[in-house]
């Protein structure tokens, strides 16, 4: 491998982190991922877009195309670049979402639930940050919820109802700023309930619907009004816990969520 001259290195330390980084992208048209503050830059192929890491004890560069998605995360003291973008500082990203729930009695203005927000990478079903006990309105809505640790980017982004089965958007491009999704197509894809049942190691439900559920909706059978000792029980939220509960349970049956 090529070592840089003396004098090459005092140039190179001389600059800021800031140009290094535009000679980087516009010279050469990569992103050169790198974290530290004191560094040198290893000569590499045109074009590479690979992946590989040149390191040592003091740095670490990553080769990537300019534009490749995902490509990871640099940080020091002046900057940070981040899914192949530059950024003085992270961008916060924001989300304004729908999400309504199947079956509810009255069907107008009785949407609230308790969700469950999830960021995903693409393709993967392990949450990155999760988001619970989001408290949306009577019209399914919630605004201004700030995805902390999430940076701008391409992400499948789940929505899980107090009582309801996971559903997901796939591949949601987020950008810094606010971002409007809307899980339920306006209520013509609502979440499925039935997920009623929660244990010691599945506090928010199991995403499934199934014999525990019907078990644990029958362990509050005919309660009612200000009785209704757990809200999940209630499925349709008429402040009752009887047939019509059962029924929808029922219908879902064996589902499995997103």
């Amino acid at each position: 491998m090529e070592k840089l001259s003396i004098t090459k290195k005092i140039m190179i330390y001389a600059l800021s982190p800031i140009m290094v980084l535009l000679l980087g992208v516009f010279i050469q048209s990569e992103v050169r991922a790198t974290s530290s503050t004191n560094y040198t830059i290893d000569p590499d192929n045109s074009g590479n877009s690979g992946g590989e890491d040149s390191s040592s004890a003091g740095y670490e560069i990553e080769n990537q195309q300019v534009g490749d998605l995902a490509i990871g995360e640099s940080d020091s003291a002046n900057f940070n670049i981040l899914h192949g973008y530059l950024y003085g500082d992270e961008g916060d990203v924001f989300i304004d979402f729908t999400v309504i729930p199947e079956k509810r009695l009255p069907a107008v203005g009785n949407n609230s639930t308790l969700a469950i927000i999830e960021v995903r990478n693409v393709g993967e079903t392990t949450a990155i940050n999760t988001y619970p006990a989001v408290a949306t309105n009577n019209d399914g809505e919630y605004s201004n919820l700030q995805l902390t640790g999430i940076p701008p980017g391409v992400y499948d982004v789940v929505v899980k109802g107090y009582a309801h089965l996971k559903k997901m958007l796939p591949a949601q491009s987020l950008a810094e700023g606010t971002n409007i999704l809307d899980f339920t197509l306006v209520g013509a894809d609502p979440l499925l309930c039935g997920d009623v049942y929660t244990g010691v190691t599945t506090p928010d439900g199991d995403n499934q619907v199934n014999s525990l559920d019907a078990t644990y909706l029958v362990s509050h059978w005919g309660e009612n009004d200000g009785g209704v000792s757990d809200e999940r029980a209630d499925v349709d939220e008429n402040h009752q816990v009887n047939s019509l509960d059962m029924t929808k349970l029922i219908n879902n049956y064996g589902i499995n969520g997103d």
